[in-house]
């Protein structure tokens, strides 16, 4: 999956702007944390999008 792709399917779900700018704020925070520990930065911001 596509971080456009997980967007999209963010915003059908969420219509909420604090729910959408949350989960933007998590991915960052996942993608952080990915780097640090030698993880896919891509996998782990595309997968906070999306659950």
């Amino acid at each position: 999956m596509t971080r456009e792709k997980a967007m999209e399917l963010l915003k059908k779900y969420n219509k909420e702007e604090f729910h959408i700018r949350h989960a933007i704020t998590v991915e960052q925070v996942m993608r952080y944390f990915a780097k640090k520990y030698g993880y896919d930065e891509e996998f782990w911001g595309i997968a906070r999008i999306t659950t």
